[in-house]
């Protein structure tokens, strides 16, 4: 809840009504911004401005904070972000770390069609800086994708490594490289310039990959500077540097991005980036400077199902709901002879709102189909009330845009259970809506407390990766 201070003044802080509060969000909120809401939050804005000389509103997403992040009250019509040394930026997932218009821009990098424009993996050396800045990143919904994780999540989609068909059997690590290179032709990452010809897939011979681009005729790349791509598999991440699954540390020159999701006010740490892994890694490699040898200037990191296994999944909370589909899928083949699918879409399903307002990336964790069904599903793996908010959001646009209801594979809730009654209850409710859809339809929900009917019992956690 926002609250309401003198200016510079935390200590006098009062909470604003929620319906100002309401108010306030849907004006200047990154999911906000339409002139009628606007027009609303002026009365709230000018009543605050023209009390004790001007109050500011502070915001409630850094609790704990010595100084929570301000609002500033202008022209009794808006607010301003107040970001300066002593006013701290708001938390990344908050409703006003972003502008409206920023938060446009930041939805349509997760679309298909984005994924699918022209590269620019690396900036011509001629613009680049003189040297790199090693930093990590670490990557989430709540920010835009970049080209390296678009190009990536367009690889593994096309190859058709996010669907687990019918009748779907494990493949072969080779048989799964061979079809990112297949999804890879089409791609250019210059003018005329094919992926294929400035790829690699293998650690052991990125030797071969630095020869390559070290061996380019000058012109070759006319908008950007001579590059390649590696695509690996990593055990770990480590302080600037990939370890992958066999072979020697990859160092990385510059910005290491890894993909994870965490609750609003958690840090990325090590222990977390240990538990989600393995991961597939995509790498940018080329000159810093003209003169410098060719080394990785950046990198983008996505967890996997497992290191034989190159579904991209979010978490490793995931890992343990896709073994749950996995066994449903089984079970419904062999008991009820009803194929299934499983697919883990990595760009948005949602089309663009009527009203024209912005609002979040629209990405399912898994969405399972029958001939005759569609179930949605949602792994929650955090309690925190604003994580989800936010997961809440969304489901109704999902819902509407495959078709299905949104089952939550919950992690917290309820409360008092063991996670195996929580998996129960959703491997059932999911058995339910997949064969029974006119019921589930319905709100005639499945009993969760019922004994299980299944020929073989759940597979645990750390099978999971084995039956992926």
């Amino acid at each position: 809840m926002l609250q309401i201070a003198p200016k510079g003044d935390v200590s006098q802080a009062i909470p604003l009504t929620f319906e100002e509060d309401r108010v306030l969000r849907a004006a200047f909120g990154r999911y906000g911004g339409s002139a009628e809401a606007r027009e609303a939050a002026a009365a709230v804005v000018r009543r605050c401005q023209q009390r004790r000389g001007g109050d500011w509103f502070l915001c409630d997403c850094l609790p704990g904070a010595e100084r929570p992040p301000a609002l500033v009250p202008v022209s009794q019509t808006h607010i301003r972000r107040h970001q300066v040394t002593r006013w701290p930026v708001h938390c990344d997932t908050c409703d006003f770390y972003r502008e409206p218009d920023e938060q446009r821009e930041v939805t349509a990098s997760y679309s298909a069609a984005a994924a699918s424009r022209p590269l620019r993996l690396a900036r011509p050396l001629a613009v680049a800086p003189a040297s790199l800045e090693r930093r990590f990143h670490a990557a989430s919904q709540h920010g835009r994708r970049s080209g390296l994780t678009r190009l990536l999540l367009r690889l593994v989609s096309d190859a058709g490594l996010q669907c687990i068909g019918p009748g779907w059997r494990p493949p072969s690590l080779v048989d799964q490289v061979a079809a990112i290179w297949t999804a890879a032709r089409p791609i250019e990452i210059d003018a005329g310039v094919r992926l294929t010809e400035f790829l690699c897939t293998s650690p052991s011979r990125r030797g071969e990959l630095v020869a390559r681009i070290g061996a380019v005729q000058p012109g070759r790349f006319m908008r950007t500077r001579p590059h390649g791509v590696l695509i690996a598999r990593v055990a770990a991440i480590g302080n600037g540097t990939l370890e992958p699954v066999a072979g020697e540390p990859i160092p990385v020159s510059g910005r290491l991005a890894v993909f994870g999701e965490r609750a609003a006010l958690d840090r990325d740490t090590p222990a977390d980036r240990h538990v989600r892994a393995p991961y597939l890694a995509i790498c940018v490699l080329g000159r810093a400077a003209p003169e410098e040898s060719i080394e990785v200037l950046s990198a983008y990191a996505h967890p996997c199902a497992a290191e034989r296994h190159l579904m991209l999944l979010d978490s490793n909370l995931e890992r343990h709901t896709l073994a749950q589909l996995r066994s449903l899928q089984s079970w419904l083949a062999r008991k009820k002879n009803l194929p299934t699918s499983i697919d883990k879409p990595m760009f948005d399903v949602a089309s663009e709102r009527v009203d024209g307002l912005p609002r979040p990336p629209c990405i399912p964790d898994f969405v399972m189909q029958s001939a005759t069904a569609t179930a949605v599903v949602e792994t929650m793996g955090y309690a925190d009330a604003a994580y989800r908010e936010r997961k809440l959001r969304v489901h109704p646009a999902m819902a509407a845009a495959l078709g299905g209801p949104v089952l939550m594979h919950d992690f917290h809730e309820p409360p008092g259970r063991l996670q195996a009654w929580r998996d129960e209850r959703f491997w059932r409710g999911m058995r339910w809506t997949l064969t029974r859809p006119e019921r589930a339809a319905d709100g005639v929900p499945p009993n969760p407390a019922a004994p299980a009917s299944r020929a073989a019992p759940l597979p645990s956690t750390a099978d999971a990766a084995g039956q992926a």
